[in-house]
Formats: structure tokens, C-alpha cells, sequence
């Protein structure tokens, strides 16, 4: 097929009426036994035909052998063998007491988190229906208006909140329609205002209980916290007339809960217009400045019974969040700045403490879209690994690599965009996996890597041969790995991990100085040790999935129509393809059950305007399980052990603690099946400099571990601080959740006192000095200008030569030039007196030690060299040394 590599030696064999082609390369010794047994071994595949393109999934049931099927035009089809056949069952949801006559049009798919057999269809003419049995049978929801958002309880199964807009709402929306748009103000109608409003069920949809009215979001609250049962909320404050759309931030809505299903409401932030609640920390948008539509991000860490203001290392305005990630601890926060001075969408990403409200700069330019979704996602598989996009803007070739990241002047982005959109949905790290679709653009943007929780970041390191096996040219300065990601999904697929595939990472993207779009400079590339090091999987953008556990991996082409599919069951060592049919089709996604441990995938597309959908059976190729999972590394087992590295240290510790994974050998014939349980193993390193992030005031370049001091601005400064002076503070601060012990401890940094500071001592006692000086200088001055004085001055000292005799000038001229020199006048100075002129010679100046002789000329040589070098910063005491300096020449730094 075309974009294949060609391999030195290559295998056909028959699979379903397609080909499957064996690539061996440098790995074909290892292989060959798969070759006696190919004609045996063959993948099933069966398609299905929809009526139009799959809009979405869901599986049911503990087996998650059920799954649901949503298309574009709104049927439902149904499987209970994991999608080997399908059924539509659109009519069957015609359930009692359904007032729709017609066909039902599909809206939306609900799957309860707490019970695996429940799931809701929303309906796009106010019919909704339910199944608790997997979606056999289905019952009508009674509730006169259409569900806009339905939230299942996270812990009891019959419980949920629905919000619906108001009969109203409806009503003036057809009004306006016939109007062709034109309000004219007039009462209102007598269906009441347009509000959205907030109900509980507490049985499924069989009764429902108002909670309150003008909402604007909602959300359960957090069991960790004992809140399951509390509903939070933003809302307007004012109940009357028509709820205004929250297209901007507002005074008008505040942030509240409610305990017992709406009978009470408690007020927690005035102002608080959107909240996001997760792991233990609940964060609250609070409006600022409404004219300049900034707010301020407050946050809680104790259910809400105090909330503290977020402190950023500067005092920049901050026109919107996105919470990216509060698995590990600690909070990982996106910030739009809404600067016009930087890059457009992008915010800055900053990492907390363990309370979530101080923030030091983690990664600035992260970039964004315009509805908030960040290039930035946990390596699922891992503990404390994050990979991310950010924008840099274009540098010369000595340059590339300087300064990248956690720079001052990087810390604004440019114009406002649009509102988050998220917050009850979860963080940016749970929001991942859509179709794929289409279309091309460029910009400078890199991708790095945090193996420490954001800490430090790095670049990714490139392969050194591409899939064909030849090297590849890239200058070493500028040669890196870089990814796309999820703000350009409709492109290319972005950089992807599941939480059973340890250490599997795939994307999409292209090696050199910067990410590329065109599809010709766009390859796959696949990881298996967590980032560290990379291979080019396929030439060309390719959609993938992961199965197995991570021992089976399954792609596609993203951007052409293909019939092929191509997969490796030995993590990316070899590939295999094969055709799925005569027709081609453009693939949108490749899918498994969602703990990836199946061996079956479920392929969708569109082939014209029809829906097609393949189901892929890899359990089919007869490879026996896996065994010695308890005896890995022995020449008998199947198994490896693994320890996740970050590359900087022969001892392999990440987070302050050494991991060990139990996983299956590249070149074992064998698959894990689902039921494999991974054997896991941890142990506690000694501290290093990498164990620590950057405290507030501190900053770090990609790829260095030293904390510099960023004048931001944030650090108090000590009230004795004088400007000639130093302080010393802490510039680190351990990684949350990280556990090492003992080892590199971090030591206080010397900060230079700010200009502002008062004076020193020494300061004040030169500057008094020259002042005096001055003084005198100026009284002479004025006293010698004075007739009164002006005898005294222009004659004193005269008296004293009273006895000399004076000649006339001219009266005797010399005859020779030596006579008016008088004889060898030089040699008494070449012989005798050199050493009196001694002092007009270059000398080098001590700091310590020497005489005074002519310290008024060395003082302006050293005031001359401090004036001359204002404009270059000085360089600091290095961090718990003493001063060479003694305590007089203290006055010499101010000057």
C-alpha cells in the first residue's frame, strides 16, 4: 500500500480475501517461527452498514459486551456480543405513555457511572427514555420539557439532577423565528419568563423535585469530601424576567449549594460565576472587573468551608481557567492571560501546593483553542509524567535552544477568547478521544515532556532512522520529536496513553525544529518506555487504539481513504496489515472497550454518506496466553520486569520512588487476556535537585534543574533589606507526591534586595562623605569669588619668596637647545627619580589589603567601570558564601 515501507524480506499470506504482509527487517530471526504457522492465523473481521456516520459509543453491562451506537441522523443501534452484529431498535423506544408518533431522533447517550446496565436516551422532541437491563427495554421519562443536561448521582444509582429551559424558552424562540428575528419587548408571554431550572429524581425520571431556578451550572458534590448528596451550583442572583445568557462574566450570578434538594440555599462565592469540583479541591471563577472581563480563580480544598484566593507568581489579568489535571495532589491549572503582547491562543500552565492556592509557573505559551481545550495530558500509564504543546516564536539557529520556557517575558498571551465551557465535565486530562476529521495549517509550536509532575520539562528525543531504516538529517540543535495535539484532533490524532498500556504512548507529528502540518511531513511515532525515547512507527498521520494491555496495537490511515488496517502484537518490533474489504472508507476512529484489555476493536467511518463500522477479532490469530508472570525475566516466562526512567540517572527513580512493571516480552508469541493482573513493585530513592520544582519568584529554562530568581514581584521582601544588599530564600519546593528521602536537600538562594530598598550604611556614609565635600568645595568656591576675600586668596603664599629675584622675560636668549635645558637633566630622572612617577602606572586593584595612595583616582577608575555597566544586570553572591568584600568596600556595589 502506498506510504509503506519496503522491507528487506516479506511474507503474504491470505487473510478473509485480503492480504496480511509480514515485515521482518532486522528483526526477521526473531520471527521466523511465525512464519510456519501464518496460514493458520487470521484476524476476523465482519462489517455493519448504518445510515449515517457514528456520532457515539457506549458500553454496557459488567462484561462490557453491550454497546450502544449513536448516528449523526439520531438512530440507535444496539449489540450484546461487543459489536460483532447490530440491531437498530430506534422503534423500540416507543415506551408507555410516549406522546411521539414518529420516528425518534437521538440526542444524546447518558451511561451511569454507578450502575453499568442504566443509561438514558435524550430525545430531541421531549421524549427520553431509560433502561436499567443494558438497553433491552426502555420506559419513557415524564418531564414536559426537553433535558438539556442530565448528571447521574455518583454513588446512588437512581438519583440525578436534570436541567431543562423553561416552556418559555421555546415559545419565544418560534415567536422570534416567525418574526424573522425582530423583539419588540412586549409583556411576557403566559408561559412566564425564559429560566433554566434545576431539578432532582430521585427514582429514574418517575417524579422530579425543583431545586431552584436561573441556573447557570451545576454539579454534585465530591464523596471524598462526604458531599455526595450536596448540590452546587451558579446562579443568578435576581429571579425576574428572562435569564440572560451568560456570554460574559457577570456581577449578577453567585456561586451556592443546597443540602436538602433545594428547600435552603447557602451562598458560598459572591460573583462566582463558573466552579469546577474534583479530587478533593473545588475551584470557583469569581468576577473581578467587569468592564475589563477579568476574574480572579479562588479555590477550596475543605468542601467549601473556606475559600482562598489563588496567588500566581504575577499580578497579571487573568480572563479565564482550565483545570488541566488534580490527580496526583497537586493542580495543574491553564491561565488566559488575554495579553496582547504574546502569542495568541495560548495561557500559561501553572502546578500548586498541596493546598491549590500558591502556583509557580510550570510551562508558559501551553497552547489553547478558543473553547479552552489545552495540548496538554497526563501519560495515563505513569505516575507524574505530562506531555504538552507550547508556542515559541521563530529563532535564529544559535538560538533554538535558549531560553525556551519559564522566561519572564513569556508569561502573557494575546486577545481574549471565548468562555470555558467545562467544569462539573471534569479536567482537561478526563476530556480525550473524538472522531477525527480533516484540514491543514502552521504555526511555531514544540512539544516537551515532564517526567516529575511539571517540574522540569524537556524536549522529546528523536529517533535516529525513520520506519524505512534510513537516517535522518536534522541538525543536532534543532532536531527534536514533536506531537500533535487534542486542539487539532479535527487534523491529526493526537499524542494518546491508556491507564492498562504501561509506558505506551503513540501520536502523530514530524522531527525537526518545530511541529509541521502538512500531511507529507506528518509520521506516527510510538513510545514504549513513557516518552524517554521514540520510533517512527508509520510513514503518513495514522488514528490508533491499543488493546491487549498495551501487547496489541492497532492502526489506520487518518487521512486518505484506506482498506487496510495494520497492527503489531509485539509493541511496534514488527507490523502487519491487512485489508478490510474492496470499498475503501475514511476512517474516523478506532476503538476497544474502555480498559483496553480486549483483543476486539471496533473500526468506524464513513464511505460516502452512509455509516460503516468494522469489527475486528484479533483473538482469532489463535496466540495462546501468556505465562510466568510471576517468574519474569527468566528464560522460561513471558514476562519482563520494566523500570520507568526519565534518562538523567542510572538508578531509575521518577518521583522519589523506583517502579517496577511487569510486563510481557516484545518477542513472546502470546497475548495477556483480559483478565492479566499487572504485578507492581515500588521502593523509595535519596532526594535529587530533580525531586523539586521551583517555589514562587523562581523559574526555570527547559531542561536545567536551576531555579533563577524571576522579580515578579511575589516574594516579601525582609523589612531591614537595604538596596546595596542580599536576602536569602528558599527557591524550591518538593514535588507534590513525590517520595523521596534524605539525599539533595535545597539550600536558601541569595536574592538581590530590590532597587527601592533604603540604603545602607555604607551608603549613607559615602553619600554624606561626598556630600560634605561638596559643602566645602562650593564655600571656597563662593569665598574666593568675594572681593572681601579675594586679596587673601589670589596672594597667599607670596610672603614667603620674598628674597627671589626675577630676570626679564626675553633678556637673554640661549644660543643652543641644550642651555635652555641645562646638562643631563634627564639622567637624574632616568637614574634616580623613576620610582616618584611610579603611581602613573596601569596597576591591578585588590578588593582587599594596599595603602590609600591615590584612592581618589582609584575610586573614579572603579565608579567610572559601575557606571558604564548600570544597564547589565550584576551577577549575585553565590547562594551561602561570604563576601570577599570588607565591610568598607560594601559602599562600592552602590555607587
Amino acid at each position: 500500500p502506498s506510504g509503506w515501507w519496503t522491507a528487506p524480506h516479506a511474507v503474504t499470506v491470505a487473510l478473509d480475501g485480503g492480504i496480511m504482509q509480514l515485515h521482518i527487517g532486522i528483526f526477521s530471526a526473531a520471527l521466523l517461527s511465525l512464519l510456519a504457522c501464518a496460514d493458520a492465523k487470521k484476524v476476523s473481521v465482519k462489517e455493519v452498514v448504518f445510515d449515517s456516520a457514528v456520532a457515539d459509543i457506549q458500553w454496557l453491562s459488567a462484561d462490557q459486551k453491550t454497546v450502544l451506537v449513536q448516528t449523526s441522523k439520531g438512530r440507535l443501534y444496539r449489540s450484546t456480543n461487543g459489536g460483532d452484529t447490530w440491531t437498530d431498535i430506534s422503534d423500540q423506544l416507543k415506551g408507555e405513555g410516549s406522546e411521539n408518533k414518529g420516528l425518534i431522533v437521538v440526542d444524546q447517550l447518558v451511561k451511569n457511572p454507578t450502575d453499568v446496565n442504566t443509561v438514558l436516551v435524550a430525545g430531541t422532541q421531549r421524549n427520553h427514555y431509560l433502561s436499567t437491563n443494558g438497553g433491552s427495554t426502555w420506559r419513557n421519562v415524564r418531564h414536559k420539557a426537553t433535558i438539556h443536561t442530565w448528571l447521574f448521582h455518583k454513588t446512588r444509582p437512581k438519583w440525578a439532577l436534570v436541567s431543562t429551559w423553561s416552556e418559555a424558552c421555546e415559545a419565544k424562540k418560534t415567536k422570534s423565528k416567525k418574526s424573522g428575528g425582530d423583539d419588540d419587548d412586549e409583556d411576557e408571554d403566559d408561559n412566564g419568563p425564559c429560566t433554566h431550572m434545576l431539578y432532582i429524581t430521585k427514582d429514574l425520571g418517575k417524579t422530579f423535585t425543583l431545586v431552584t431556578t436561573y441556573v447557570v451550572q451545576f454539579s454534585w458534590g465530591d464523596p471524598s469530601k462526604n458531599q455526595q448528596d450536596r448540590i452546587y451550583f451558579t446562579h443568578f442572583r435576581s429571579k425576574k424576567g428572562d435569564q440572560p445568557k451568560l456570554y460574559m462574566w457577570s456581577q449578577h450570578v453567585d456561586f451556592a449549594y443546597s443540602d436538602n434538594s433545594g428547600r435552603s440555599i447557602t451562598k458560598l462565592v459572591g460573583h462566582g460565576n463558573k466552579f469546577l469540583i474534583s479530587h478533593g479541591f473545588i475551584f470557583v471563577a469569581k468576577l473581578k472587573d467587569a468592564t475589563a472581563q477579568t476574574v480572579n480563580l479562588v479555590c477550596s480544598n475543605d468542601g467549601g468551608n473556606n475559600f482562598r484566593q489563588v496567588q500566581l507568581p504575577q499580578e497579571i489579568d487573568e480572563k479565564s481557567y482550565t483545570v488541566l489535571d488534580t490527580s496526583e495532589g497537586a493542580v495543574m491549572i491553564h491561565v488566559h492571560h488575554g495579553s496582547k503582547e504574546a502569542p495568541a491562543n495560548v495561557g500559561n500552565v501553572y502546578i500548586s501546593d498541596e493546598q491549590g492556592v500558591k502556583y509557580t509557573l510550570s510551562l508558559p505559551n501551553n497552547v489553547r483553542s478558543s473553547s479552552g481545550e489545552c495540548e496538554f495530558d497526563k501519560v495515563l500509564s505513569l505516575e507524574g509524567v505530562y506531555m504538552a504543546n507550547f508556542k515559541d516564536s521563530p529563532r535564529s539557529d544559535g538560538d533554538s535552544k535558549k531560553d525556551v520556557v519559564n522566561s519572564k517575558t513569556a508569561e502573557t498571551n494575546k486577545e481574549a477568547d471565548k468562555l470555558e465551557q467545562a467544569a462539573s465535565s471534569g479536567t482537561e486530562v478526563d476530556k480525550r478521544r473524538s472522531p477525527k476529521a480533516k484540514a491543514k495549517d502552521e504555526s511555531v509550536i514544540r512539544t516537551v515532556i515532564s517526567f516529575d509532575k511539571g517540574g522540569v520539562w524537556s524536549y522529546l528525543k528523536p529517533p535516529r532512522v525513520d520506519s524505512l531504516g534510513k537516517q535522518i538529517e536534522c541538525p543536532p540543535d534543532r532536531c527534536w520529536l514533536h506531537l500533535h495535539g487534542i486542539t487539532n484532533f479535527h487534523n491529526y490524532a493526537p499524542f494518546y496513553s491508556t491507564e492498562n498500556a504501561i509506558g505506551i504512548i503513540m501520536g502523530t507529528g514530524n522531527v525537526g525544529p518545530y511541529l509541521r502540518f502538512e500531511p507529507d511531513q506528518t509520521n506516527t511515532y510510538l513510545s514504549r518506555d513513557g516518552g524517554l525515547t521514540w520510533v517512527e512507527a508509520h510513514k503518513g498521520a495514522f488514528i490508533y487504539e491499543f488493546g491487549d494491555h498495551g501487547g496489541l496495537l492497532v492502526m489506520a490511515d487518518d487521512i486518505r481513504k484506506t482498506k487496510q488496517v495494520v497492527f503489531s502484537w509485539n509493541e511496534g518490533q514488527s507490523w502487519y496489515d491487512f485489508e478490510l474489504s474492496d470499498f475503501p472508507l475514511e476512517v474516523d476512529n478506532i476503538v476497544t472497550e474502555p480498559n483496553a484489555t480486549s483483543t476486539k476493536f471496533l473500526l468506524y467511518g464513513t464511505r460516502g454518506d452512509t455509516g460503516v463500522m468494522y469489527h475486528l477479532d484479533f483473538e482469532a490469530l489463535g496466540q495462546p496466553l501468556c505465562k510466568g508472570v510471576w517468574a519474569a525475566d527468566s528464560v522460561s516466562s513471558d514476562y519482563e520486569t520494566w523500570m520507568p526512567s526519565d534518562g538523567k540517572g542510572a538508578d531509575k527513580c521518577m518521583l522519589g520512588r523506583q517502579v517496577t512493571y511487569t510486563r510481557r516480552k516484545q518477542t513472546s508469541e502470546c497475548f495477556n487476556g483480559e483478565k492479566f493482573e499487572r504485578p507492581t513493585t515500588r521502593k523509595n530513592c535519596a532526594c535529587t535537585e530533580e525531586n523539586f520544582e521551583c517555589e514562587m519568584g523562581f523559574t526555570r529554562k527547559v531542561g536545567s534543574t536551576e531555579c533563577k530568581f524571576a522579580d515578579d514581584g511575589t516574594i516579601p521582601v525582609p523589612p531591614t533589606c537595604t538596596s546595596s544588599d542580599y536576602y536569602h530564600v528558599v527557591g524550591h519546593r518538593k514535588v507534590i507526591g513525590d517520595s523521596c528521602e534524605g539525599g539533595w536537600q535545597p539550600s536558601k538562594i541569595a536574592v538581590p534586595c530590590p532597587a527601592s530598598s533604603k540604603l545602607s550604611r555604607g551608603a549613607m556614609s559615602v553619600l554624606g562623605t561626598i556630600f560634605m565635600v561638596a559643602t566645602i568645595m562650593g564655600g571656597v568656591t563662593v569665598l574666593s569669588r568675594s572681593e572681601k576675600f579675594k586679596g587673601i586668596f589670589a596672594n597667599y603664599g607670596f610672603d614667603s619668596f620674598g628674597g627671589v629675584q626675577y630676570s626679564t622675560i626675553g633678556g637673554k636668549m640661549p644660543e643652543t637647545g641644550l642651555e635652555s635645558c641645562g646638562t643631563r637633566l634627564d639622567a637624574e630622572f632616568i637614574d634616580g627619580d623613576q620610582d616618584d612617577f611610579d603611581d602613573d602606572a596601569p596597576q591591578l586593584i585588590g578588593y582587599t589589603g594596599g595603602g590609600d595612595r591615590d584612592r581618589d583616582r582609584d575610586r573614579e577608575r572603579v565608579r567610572g567601570v559601575d557606571t558604564a555597566a548600570a544597564s547589565v544586570p550584576k551577577l549575585q553572591k553565590p547562594p551561602g558564601s561570604a563576601s570577599l568584600a570588607s565591610a568598607d568596600d560594601d559602599g562600592l556595589d552602590l555607587l
